[in-house]
C-alpha cells in the first residue's frame, strides 16, 4: 500500500569516540557544606554554607599511533600511515612534523604529510598538510607520510613523527618510523572498495554493486616472483561471478580455474592465476612482477542482505616467494542505515501469513467475511515486518481518516500475536527481516445500523492500519476490510428503572446522555451524587429475543478510571461474569455495583455496561453514569518548634494538601497569634525550602496561578522575625489556618486538620557556616589563598576546601558537626600525605573518597572552627 521509506545515512569518518573520564571544558564543579549544632536549649540546628564553584579549564591531550616499519628502494617512496587522536577535554587541532634521527646510512628526502581522513591507507588528495583539522574530544584523524629515499641511500634510518597541540604546544606525542633500504623485491598493495547506488534509492544498501581493486606496485630493485594476494570478503559482500579482470590483459578471469591453470598472459609473458572459492575468498598469483611494474586486479561484489548498517572493512594479504609482505591498507565502504517497514496480510517472503484473511493472499488486504451482530467484534490479523538493515521496533495504529468507514462509536484495539495481550507502545525490537503478528479488534456500537454483506469489491466497512519505525518514522499501511453483514441485535439490555430502562439498541437516551445517573435521574442537580469510595448499584434486565436459549457474558465496554471497581452480582448476591442461560423470550436479572476511587474527582463518570452472547456474538450496551459529588478537604502540616536569635529571621516550612476532589481556587490562608513577633506566609515557588526573591506572599488560594488541584500539595514558608529587644527564652505561638469555606460555597469536611501551631523561642546561640577554596595545581599541598569566588581548574588538578563554622551568638554551641562531600568529577584525596584533611583547632576528620565530616565538642561565643580537605578532579 502506501509506504514511506526513510534512509538515514550513517556518517562514518576517521573519527571515533573515546571515553573521557575527565570533565569537559566548561563543566562546573561546586557544592555546599552542611553543619549541625546544639544551642543552649538543647535544640539541634542545621545550617548550610555558601556555594563555591570551580570551572573546568580546557587542557590539551594527544595520542599518535602507531610506529611503522617499511622497506624502501633507493630513490623509491614509502607511505607510512598514522592516526592522531584528541584526548584533551576540548576541541583542538594538531601541528604535524617529522624529523630524521640520522642513525642510519641514508637520508630520506621530502617527508610530506597528506590527509587520509577515511584511514584507508591512501592519501585523500595531493595537497600536503602540516596540521589536522579541528578535532572534538575523542575524535581521530588519519594521515599518510610520503617518504622518498635518495638514489644512493642504503641501510636503515628512523624518523620521529610528532603531533603537537595548537592549544598547548608543549602537549605532544610521537611515533618512530623505521625505513630500511632494500635491494630486493619490494611490493606495495593498496586495496580500494567503491560502492555504486545501483538501486537508485540515494543510499548504499543491499543489492548495490561494489567494485574492489587490488593495486600492486613493484618498487624494489629486483622482480617480485611468485607473487600471491589473498582477499577474504566480509559476510556482507558476495562475489559477482565472472567479474574479475586483470589490468594487463583483456577479458574476464576464469572463476573455476585453480592455480595450476593460467587465466591470462600479458605482453611480457607474465601469467596470472585466478581462483574464487565458495567461502568468498579470492586469490590470484602472478609468476613475476617486474621491478617498476604496477598493475591491478579488479572484481565486483554485491552488498548482501546480511550487511547491517555501518562500515564494512576488508584487508588483503600478500606474499612473495611464500614470504609474508605487509598487508594492504584497510578498505571500507559504508552501508547506509535503511529503514523500511511492512504491514500486510503476509510477510514479504510469504513465510508468515494472516490467520484470519478470507481474501487473496499477498494483496495487502485482510478481509473478513463472517457476519456480525450489532455490538459484535471483528478480528483481523496482520503481519508486520522490519525490512530495515538494522533491528527496529514498530508501532501499530489505526488511521482515523477518510478511509475509515466504520460507524461512529466503533472502538479499536490492537493485540499481540497471542490475540489477547494489548500492544502497549511498540512491537519489538524485531531483527532484520523479522516479522510479527498483531490483531485488530474492532467492536461495533450496539446501535450500528444493520447492513447486508458486500457483494462487490467495496467493503461493508474498512479502516487502514499503519505501522511505523521507532527509529526513523518510516511507515506502511494495510487495509482491514470487513465484507460481511451487520445483523440486527436480538438481545436487549435494560435498566430496571421505569422511564430510563433503555429499550432497544441505543446505549444512550435520545439526547446522547446516559440513561441513569446515580442519585439524580433528572440529570439536573450537580450538587447531588455519591461520595468517593461509596458504592452505587444499577439493577439490570437482559431480554433474550434471539429465538433460542442463550447466555451472555457481562462486562464493561469501556474501562473505569484507575481506582474504581465494579462487580456483577446475581439475585443471590454471588459475583458473576455471565447471566447464565436465559430461554428465548425470557428476561434475566443482575446487579452492577460500582465503587468510585477514594480520590475520585467530582463529576459524572460513565459506566458502559455490555452483555454479549459467547455463541452468536449478539450484544447490547447501556451507558449509565455515576455522579460523584464535590468534596472539599484541605489540610496543613505540621506543628513546629523553632528558635530565633533576637531580631533574627527564621523560615518555617509547611505543606498544604488538597485531599478533596475539587480544585481549590479560593479560601483563606492566614496566620495569627503574634504580639511582639511578626511574620508572613510565602509560596515556595521553587520548592527549595527557603524564601527567595521569586517567592510570593499569599493569604488566599486565589493567589495561586491555577488554584490547588485535587491531590496536589503546596509548599509554603512562614517567615518569622523576632523583636531585637527579645531575651533568651521568650516565645510566642502563631496559628496558621486554612479557611473552612472553600470556593465560595464549599465547606471543608474535616476542618480539624486546617490549622497548625508554630512555637518560636528566642535563643542567644547563633552559628554561621562559610566555605572557601583555592586551586592546588600539582596536588602537592602547596598553600594558596582561600576565596569564595569562582576558580578555574584543570583535569588532574586539586581543589583545597575550607569550611568555617563561627559562633556569632552569646552562648556556647555544642556538638558542632561539619559535613561535606566531593562534588561531581572529583574524589577526596590526601595527595599521598601532602594535603591531609585537617580540623582546627584540633581533631581528626572522618572521610571516604566521597564524603567527609568533623565533630567539635564546643564552640564558644566569638570562636570558630574549620575543616579542610582536598579533592582531585578526574583526569
Amino acid at each position: 500500500m502506501i509506504r514511506s521509506v526513510s534512509a538515514a545515512a550513517v556518517l562514518v569518518t576517521a573519527f571515533s569516540a573515546a571515553a573521557q573520564a575527565a570533565p569537559q571544558a566548561g563543566a562546573v564543579i561546586g557544592n555546599q557544606a552542611v553543619a549541625t549544632y546544639e544551642n543552649t536549649a538543647g535544640d539541634t540546628i542545621t545550617i548550610t554554607s555558601n556555594t563555591v564553584e570551580t570551572i573546568v579549564r580546557q587542557v590539551a591531550g594527544v595520542t599518535l599511533t602507531s610506529d611503522t616499519s617499511d622497506n624502501i628502494a633507493p630513490g623509491g617512496k614509502a607511505f607510512l600511515p598514522h592516526i592522531v587522536t584528541n584526548v584533551g577535554n576540548g576541541a583542538d587541532a594538531f601541528t604535524l612534523s617529522v624529523s630524521e634521527n640520522d642513525t642510519g646510512a641514508f637520508d630520506a628526502q621530502n617527508l610530506v604529510f597528506y590527509p587520509d581522513a577515511n584511514m584507508d591507507g591512501v592519501a585523500d588528495s595531493a595537497t600536503p598538510i602540516t596540521e589536522t583539522p579541528l578535532l572534538a574530544p575523542g575524535e581521530q584523524f588519519g594521515l599518510i607520510i610520503e617518504a622518498t629515499a635518495g638514489s644512493t641511500a642504503s641501510g636503515t634510518d628512523t624518523m620521529t613523527v610528532t603531533a603537537a597541540s595548537q592549544l598547548d604546544s608543549g602537549t605532544t606525542d610521537t611515533n618512530t618510523d623505521t625505513l630500511t633500504v632494500s635491494n630486493g623485491a619490494i611490493i606495495e598493495l593498496v586495496k580500494s572498495m567503491v560502492a555504486a547506488d545501483d538501486n537508485a534509492n540515494n543510499r548504499i544498501d543491499a543489492g548495490d554493486l561494489v567494485t574492489i581493486t587490488l593495486a600492486y606496485s613493484s618498487t624494489g630493485l629486483v622482480d617480485a616472483t611468485n607473487y600471491k594476494v589473498t582477499d577474504v570478503l566480509d559476510d556482507g559482500l558476495a562475489y559477482v561471478a565472472g567479474s574479475a579482470r586483470w589490468s594487463d590483459a583483456s577479458g574476464a578471469l576464469n572463476d573455476s580455474n585453480s592455480f595450476s591453470d593460467v587465466d591470462a598472459t600479458n605482453g611480457s609473458g607474465n601469467n596470472i592465476f585466478w581462483n574464487f572459492n565458495d567461502d568468498d575468498t579470492v586469490d590470484f598469483s602472478i609468476d613475476r612482477v617486474a621491478s617498476g611494474r604496477t598493475g591491478s586486479v579488479t572484481f565486483q561484489a554485491r552488498i548482501t542482505s546480511a550487511a547491517d548498517a555501518g562500515v564494512i572493512t576488508n584487508t588483503a594479504t600478500q606474499t612473495v616467494e611464500g614470504t609474508d609482505f605487509p598487508s594492504s591498507n584497510t578498505a571500507t565502504i559504508v552501508v547506509d542505515a535503511e529503514f523500511e517497514v511492512d504491514i500486510a496480510d503476509q510477510s514479504p517472503n510469504a513465510s508468515m501469513t494472516s490467520g484470519t484473511d478470507d481474501g487473496t493472499s499477498g494483496d495487502d488486504i485482510v478481509s473478513e467475511t463472517t457476519n456480525v451482530y450489532q455490538g459484535g467484534v471483528i478480528r483481523q490479523e496482520f503481519v508486520i515486518t522490519n525490512n530495515s538493515n538494522q533491528s527496529d521496533s514498530l508501532s501499530v495504529s489505526v488511521l482515523d481518516d477518510s478511509n475509515n468507514t466504520y460507524p461512529a462509536g466503533t472502538t479499536f484495539r490492537i493485540v499481540g500475536a497471542d490475540g489477547i495481550t494489548p500492544v502497549i507502545g511498540s512491537v519489538g525490537p524485531l531483527a532484520i527481516g523479522e516479522s510479527a503478528k498483531v490483531t485488530l479488534v474492532a467492536t461495533l456500537p450496539s446501535d450500528a445500523t444493520p447492513v447486508a454483506a458486500s457483494t462487490t469489491s467495496t467493503p461493508t466497512y474498512q479502516v487502514y492500519l499503519e505501522t511505523k519505525s521507532d527509529a526513523s518514522g518510516a511507515s506502511d499501511t494495510s487495509v482491514a476490510a470487513f465484507m460481511g453483514a451487520v445483523l440486527a441485535s436480538s438481545v436487549d439490555l435494560e435498566n430496571d428503572v421505569t422511564g430510563s430502562e433503555g429499550d432497544g439498541a441505543n446505549p444512550r437516551d435520545g439526547s446522547s446522555n446516559p440513561w441513569v445517573v446515580s442519585e439524580d435521574s433528572t440529570q439536573t442537580t450537580p450538587s447531588l451524587g455519591i461520595a468517593p469510595g461509596d458504592a452505587y448499584t444499577f439493577e439490570m434486565n437482559v431480554q433474550n429475543n434471539g429465538g433460542t436459549s442463550d447466555s451472555y457474558n457481562i462486562s464493561l465496554a469501556n474501562p473505569l478510571p484507575a481506582g474504581w471497581t465494579v462487580e456483577f452480582r446475581d439475585a443471590s448476591g454471588s459475583i458473576i461474569t455471565n447471566t447464565g442461560t436465559i430461554p428465548d423470550g425470557d428476561t434475566g436479572t443482575f446487579s452492577v455495583i460500582v465503587t468510585p476511587a477514594e480520590d475520585a474527582v467530582a463529576g459524572d463518570t460513565e459506566v458502559d455496561i455490555q452483555v454479549q452472547s459467547a455463541v452468536s456474538g449478539q450484544s447490547d450496551r447501556i451507558v449509565n453514569a455515576i455522579r460523584v459529588r464535590n468534596i472539599y478537604d484541605v489540610s496543613i502540616v505540621s506543628d513546629q518548634a523553632v528558635q530565633a536569635s533576637p531580631g533574627g529571621v527564621v523560615d518555617i516550612a509547611h505543606t498544604i494538601t488538597n485531599n478533596g476532589n475539587v480544585t481549590i481556587t479560593s479560601g483563606t490562608i492566614s496566620a495569627s497569634g503574634f504580639s511582639n513577633f511578626s511574620g508572613a506566609i510565602f509560596r515556595d515557588v521553587n520548592n527549595n525550602g527557603a524564601v527567595d526573591a521569586g517567592d510570593e506572599v499569599i493569604d488566599n488560594f486565589d493567589d495561586l496561578p491555577s488554584g490547588l488541584a485535587a491531590g496536589d500539595t503546596l509548599s509554603v514558608i512562614y517567615r518569622v522575625q523576632s523583636p531585637s529587644t527579645g531575651t533568651a527564652g521568650v516565645s510566642e505561638v502563631a496559628t496558621l489556618s486554612l479557611g473552612e469555606t472553600l470556593n465560595g460555597t464549599g465547606s471543608d469536611i474535616t476542618p480539624g486538620d486546617n490549622t497548625v501551631e508554630d512555637t518560636i523561642t528566642i535563643v542567644t546561640g547563633d552559628v554561621t557556616l562559610e566555605k572557601y577554596q583555592y586551586i592546588d595545581a600539582d596536588c602537592d599541598g602547596t598553600v594558596g589563598t582561600f576565596t569564595k569566588t569562582r576558580q578555574d581548574v584543570e583535569p588532574g588538578q586539586c581543589i583545597r576546601y575550607r569550611i568555617v563554622a563561627e559562633n556569632t551568638g552569646a552562648f556556647a554551641a555544642t556538638n558542632v558537626e561539619i559535613f561535606d562531600s566531593a562534588p561531581a568529577y572529583t574524589a577526596i584525596t590526601e595527595c599521598a600525605g601532602d594535603c591531609d584533611a585537617a580540623m582546627s583547632p584540633s581533631g581528626t576528620p572522618t572521610f571516604t573518597s566521597t564524603s567527609i565530616s568533623g565533630t567539635y565538642a564546643e564552640v564558644l561565643p566569638g570562636g570558630s572552627v574549620d575543616l579542610e580537605f582536598t579533592v582531585e578532579v578526574d583526569n
